[in-house]
């Protein structure tokens, strides 16, 4: 990891964190249940066209799963077009992964407890979970015939960079910072897609969701620049000092149509091919509920609570220790929470959805 600025670092170098545990990432995850709705017709459609072999256990995949919540609904239906195609008696097991610092007890209590549970009325299923990261092989070879994935792999698998002057290094004004993350950006898909090629078994499909770029604009500098003007609020109060700032880079971005072609077009996949993809608008259930209500302070309250179920882990890897993390992503959540209220606006972001089989 670099620093652009030449200042230490409070953070350990390249570190990455999951999302907020202890049910709260559940519980402020609309607009990624949002987000991961319009690639729900590609799952279907290849669930229905998956070859099934006879006698044979499946296995579904699911890279991100974070506390669960937002793979209840994306699973049952995976499950429930391959039953239309197969008895019962055919075992499907689910294996959920995401980093080892993962809250894995709030996933499993969700799919033991409540409602939503894919588990529910589903005969034969066995869930389980892995604490490694997609960008490697977590999985046997060709063990997996279903691979789903949403709303994770704009997330890095380190912070390349980091730079003072925003909280999101692609929006930087320093193009060496930028273009750090455009490579790491690269290099991460590109180990996703090849372990992926190594797990998936012959005629297996794999389908994403992920973030974005658009055509003129990178999308979401509407909220990403709020959260970042309320990091510097907060450190003109004295509550953070210029080192933490500066650590204070998370390791998302979005990726370009062009970043996502490469690897199928240059040799460097083994056996996968790229069937469908897509850059989209992605939707703003946050915006659309503010023109419903008018109701400003919701609105900034239900982004803030967004925002920091998503990164406040990460930005709180650069505060020191000794400090009170939970304090100081407080005050962050807060200040963004009355921002946003003061000006609401539309969060222009972009949505990648793709499907990829293996040949």
């Amino acid at each position: 990891m670099t620093d652009i600025t030449g200042k230490a670092a409070a953070a350990p170098g390249g570190a990455v964190a999951a999302m907020q545990g202890g049910g709260y990432y559940n519980r402020n995850s609309s607009l990624q249940a949002a987000n991961l709705t319009s690639a729900l017709p590609l799952l279907q459609d290849a669930a229905r066209k998956l070859p099934l072999r006879a006698g044979h256990a499946i296995t579904i995949a699911d890279y991100g799963v974070s506390e669960g919540r937002n793979s209840m609904l994306p699973v049952g239906m995976a499950i429930d077009a391959l039953r239309a195609r197969m008895s019962t008696d055919t075992p499907i097991s689910v294996a959920h992964i995401d980093l080892a610092s993962n809250d894995f007890t709030s996933l499993f209590t969700l799919l033991g407890d409540d409602g939503a549970s894919y588990l529910g009325g589903r005969e034969n299923v066995f869930p389980f979970a892995v604490g490694r990261s997609h960008f490697g092989q977590v999985l046997p070879d060709e063990s997996v015939d279903l691979g789903w994935s949403a709303n994770a792999i704009h997330w890095m698998s380190a912070n390349p960079v980091l730079v003072a002057d925003h909280g999101w290094a692609i929006f930087s004004k320093s193009s060496e910072a930028r273009d750090q993350v455009e490579a790491l950006l690269a290099q991460d898909w590109r180990n996703f897609l090849q372990a992926r090629a190594r797990e998936l078994r012959r005629g297996g499909r794999l389908v994403c969701q992920f973030m974005g770029q658009g055509a003129d604009r990178h999308g979401f500098e509407y909220i990403a620049d709020a959260f970042w003007a309320s990091v510097e609020d907060i450190a003109g109060q004295g509550l953070i000092n210029e080192g933490e700032v500066l650590a204070m880079t998370t390791s998302s971005s979005g990726r370009s149509q062009e970043q996502i072609r490469a690897p199928f077009e240059d040799g460097s996949l083994d056996g996968l091919a790229l069937l469908d993809m897509a850059t989209v608008e992605a939707p703003d259930p946050i915006h659309a509920a503010f023109l419903e209500d008018r109701d400003a302070q919701k609105f900034g309250r239900t982004w803030a609570g967004v925002m920091r179920a998503a990164n406040g882990p990460s930005f709180a890897l650069g505060i020191a220790a000794g400090q009170d993390k939970d304090a100081i992503i407080g005050a962050i959540h807060d200040r963004l929470a009355q921002r946003l209220a003061d000006d609401p606006q539309p969060a222009k972001s972009h949505n990648v959805l793709l499907t990829v089989e293996k040949v």
